[in-house]
């Protein structure tokens, strides 16, 4: 028998008990959009209702992307709660700004924040689950789209039945598109049409009006039916990798010292390649990034990069080669250095040791490492600062007489920017003396009229040469 002729009812009540999505007796929070596929939703689960005994609640979120259509939207699903007397809950976001805020895209700010709201709402009304109505046709776009994206397994398995964190169902699955709008046409279903549907510059309007009926009219086979069997054997094996992953991590591939986390680059890299990306993946995940694929590219890029080479995944989170681990950092939260420094002083800082002498007669000679260096006692000013790096630092490198910016400086000397928060800078008075373990600067210099010299001394436990 052609599933279409099963009533689209039989076969969600069917689909609901061998999935075990929901109990009898659940509490559950639809998101209604005002699309046939939410207002679809809206009838079958109204329709078990009474059998199931559950207790159903409506969520809307207006997202004002499209203005009077927007609002529009939200006037049809608080009248569908009404006919159906189910509580109803709506939230007015301002899209937009929300995107621009997070450097987001404006569909996936829009996604965030439903899902947000939708939690609040299930929290609010102690529910078991948030139900969308994600459905076959959905699946399988998501899954191509995810194919061209050149996304890894997880991708390729498409939207899950349940999303967790979130306690997200997804009943219709199962169901094509078609049923669903002639289920609608023949229950006298009204919905609301969204207009941005139709504009084809999303991604995915394009896959669904002109990629997919393409593949369909030129296959024997059903482009929908085999994209959701390829997601269905892909979320199986997701499941398998995701053990293997946890099992790789719990060898010590993976370390965490202080907030920052680590990766071993020769144990990542004797794993095979599906697994190194699944690794990266889930350390994405646990550091709490966006994941996306060209990210874990790039990760796995620098095991083959010298040490110092750095990937800003974003802007509060950077990956940098340091020998034979990848360093994942968050910029800026390191503690900050501040120190006011006199001659005589010696003190130890996060990794590194700094040491100043009290000023003595000049030494015959001057040993020749990066460590060690001898400044004119008498040019140090009153003030000795150590600290971090600044914007607009900029000092005269010695041996030369026009000044440049250290961020330059930095950039010359490969050091990553992230590490231009542990190489400590002495200042005088305002004026850079020395980039710690770096390079002196001219005016400090030892001259054939100096008569004492302070002995400025500099070890780091995590330098890099």
């Amino acid at each position: 028998m052609h599933p279409s002729h099963h009533s689209l009812e039989n076969r969600f009540a069917h689909q609901i008990k061998i999935s075990g999505l929901v109990a009898p007796g659940s509490v559950i929070v639809l998101a209604v959009s005002g699309g046939v596929d939410s207002m679809v939703l809206l009838h079958l689960f109204a329709a078990l209702r009474a059998e199931w005994n559950f207790r159903l609640t409506l969520a809307h979120i207006n997202h004002t992307l499209r203005g009077d259509e927007s609002d529009g939207d939200e006037e049809f699903v608080r009248r569908a709660a009404e006919v159906f007397q189910i509580p109803f809950f709506c939230k007015r976001v301002d899209t937009l700004a929300h995107a621009a805020e997070t450097h987001l895209s404006k569909q996936e700010a829009a996604r965030n924040l439903r899902y947000e709201y939708f939690e609040e709402v299930r929290q609010q009304v102690k529910a078991d689950c948030v139900a969308t109505a994600h459905q076959a046709d959905d699946n399988a776009e998501t899954v191509l789209m995810n194919a061209l994206r050149g996304s890894g397994i997880r991708g390729l398995s498409g939207i899950p039945l349940r999303r967790e964190p979130g306690n997200i169902i997804r009943p219709l699955l199962f169901a094509r598109r078609k049923d669903i709008e002639q289920y609608a046409s023949d229950r006298a279903i009204s919905f609301r049409v969204d207009s941005s549907n139709e504009s084809t510059k999303y991604r995915r309007n394009y896959v669904r009006q002109t990629v997919i009926p393409l593949l369909e009219s030129s296959s024997e086979t059903d482009v929908i039916a085999s994209l959701n069997s390829l997601s269905q054997l892909m979320r199986q094996l997701d499941t398998m990798v995701s053990a293997e992953v946890q099992t790789s991590l719990n060898e010590s591939i993976f370390t965490t010292r202080d907030g920052e986390c680590s990766l071993t680059i020769v144990m990542l890299r004797s794993k095979p390649h599906y697994l190194q990306e699944g690794i990266v993946l889930e350390v994405l995940r646990k550091i709490g990034a966006e994941v996306e694929s060209d990210k874990v590219h790039r990760v796995l890029g620098l095991c083959d990069l010298e040490t110092g080479s750095l990937v800003q995944l974003s802007k509060s989170l950077h990956v940098y080669r340091d020998r034979d681990q990848l360093r994942f950092v968050r910029p800026g939260e390191a503690i900050d250095l501040h120190r006011a420094v006199s001659p005589g002083d010696s003190f130890t800082f996060g990794d590194f040791l700094f040491s100043l002498s009290l000023p003595m007669p000049r030494p015959s000679s001057f040993g020749s490492g990066r460590r060690v260096e001898f400044v004119d006692a008498e040019k140090l000013g009153n003030h000795l600062l150590l600290r971090f790096w600044q914007d607009g630092d900029w000092f005269i490198p010695l041996g030369m007489n026009t000044r440049k910016k250290v961020s330059d400086f930095f950039v010359d000397e490969k050091i990553p920017l992230v590490q231009k928060r542990s190489v400590p800078i002495l200042e005088s008075d305002g004026s850079v003396v020395w980039i710690c373990g770096r390079r002196l600067d001219d005016r400090f210099k030892i001259t054939a009229e100096t008569k004492n010299v302070v002995r400025l001394e500099f070890n780091s436990t995590s330098f890099h040469h």
